[in-house]
């Protein structure tokens, strides 16, 4: 796994047959980058090309042929990186080409890898936009995407290589319960692994959840004094890490093995981190049942940012991708989002309807370039 050296920085991104965008070079990039154009423009296709150099995929389609420009055969993201630590810069060159058929080919600094998974880390993106709300409202999965995203960046938390080994055996064990009635042997050597990986990811998650809930808590409450609330006027809400089985009561080895009859009635494994949660509740109560709008994307915000703060302390900074934050929080709450930002020292990439959605005085001082981008076209201004 590549680790970068120093604050991320994209320098340029220059993208062919994404979307609308048949052509668009950005150059000269800044610390804070502000991005207008009408719905339907592609200033969003902007930020989905800054994510698919990152990880070869759009955040809005995981069909790679739906992104591709109409009549075109393929798209090709490249990007020049800067890495500015205590020495001198260090710079690559990412370049991801998705063909509607075929593998995709990722090249940095020139040389091929030979799998896309080779890129991770050389420059982490968060993502903040409408689906993004949906942390404290969808299903378990979205929880295990948003907490895994941080585990899998940590230095040395082995999560790349404990996860693909956990979920085929995970793969391996569900084809044998669907079997139905089997002999237990069978199951043994698959349910080790399972064992084995599963207390390396549940160990990993757990470490990174705990700084996560404390730079929560500090960031939520600066949030809340910029709205002019306190922390200590606000619901009391809980966040907890719910393992994927009674961690607290039995092993995960106990688990399997006493789940093992409901199981085989279900056809797959009930028990493990693959269906670990984060709880958030206001007492007894689930918090996305209670908590208004508002305060559900305030909080979203701030477990996006607190993720991010982690991962700074720990010497790996990351890129923000931003759709359209003005449609989902009121000005008040951008520029609080905002100053948090510019206390991060990371870059980030903001997209609005009006040039008026993005306050320059929301990052006073910092670099910023604006770009406009109309019919698919991209240009400063």
């Amino acid at each position: 796994m590549f680790t970068p050296v120093g604050a991320v920085r994209l320098e340029k991104i220059t993208v062919f047959n994404f979307r609308n965008l048949q052509y668009a070079d950005l150059s000269h990039l800044c610390k804070f980058n502000f991005i207008h154009g009408v719905n339907g423009s592609g200033k969003t296709s902007v930020l989905e090309a800054i994510h698919t150099l990152a990880l070869t995929r759009s955040f809005r389609s995981r069909k790679m042929e739906s992104v591709i420009s109409y009549g075109k055969e393929d798209l090709t993201v490249r990007g020049e990186i800067g890495f500015l630590g205590s020495g001198r810069p260090v710079q690559s060159v990412i370049g991801v080409r998705r063909p509607k058929k075929g593998a995709v080919l990722v090249k940095l600094d020139g040389e091929r890898l030979s799998t896309a998974g080779q890129l991770a880390g050389v420059m982490p993106v968060q993502v903040i936009n409408p689906a993004s709300f949906e942390l404290l409202e969808g299903g378990p999965g979205v929880r295990r995407q948003y907490l895994d995203w941080g585990v899998f960046h940590v230095k040395h938390s082995g999560f790349f290589e404990y996860w693909p080994r956990y979920r085929k055996a995970l793969q391996q064990r569900n084809s044998l319960l669907r079997r139905g009635n089997i002999d237990a042997a069978l199951l043994a050597p698959w349910n080790s692994e399972l064992v084995a990986m599963g207390g390396l990811i549940h160990q990993a998650r757990a470490k990174h959840f705990d700084l996560l809930a404390e730079a929560f808590d500090e960031i939520y409450s600066r949030l809340l004094a910029s709205l002019g609330e306190r922390f200590d006027q606000m619901p009391d809400l809980s966040m907890t890490m719910m393992a994927g089985w009674k961690v607290e009561e039995q092993t995960l080895g106990e688990s399997l093995e006493s789940g093992l009859a409901g199981d085989l009635r279900a056809g797959f494994t009930r028990s493990g981190p693959h269906r670990a949660d984060i709880e958030f509740r206001l007492g007894r109560v689930a918090a996305g049942d209670v908590l208004s709008r508002g305060q559900i994307k305030t909080i979203v915000c701030a477990l996006k940012l607190a993720q991010s703060r982690v991962l700074l302390n720990q010497g790996i900074s990351t890129v923000f991708l931003i759709d359209d934050l003005a449609a989902e929080l009121d000005e008040k709450r951008c520029e609080a989002v905002f100053k948090e930002l510019v206390e991060l020292d990371v870059q980030v990439f903001a997209s609005s309807v009006r040039r008026s959605d993005l306050s320059d005085l929301w990052c006073i001082g910092e670099p910023l370039k604006r770009f406009h981008v109309e019919h698919g076209v991209v240009s400063e201004c």
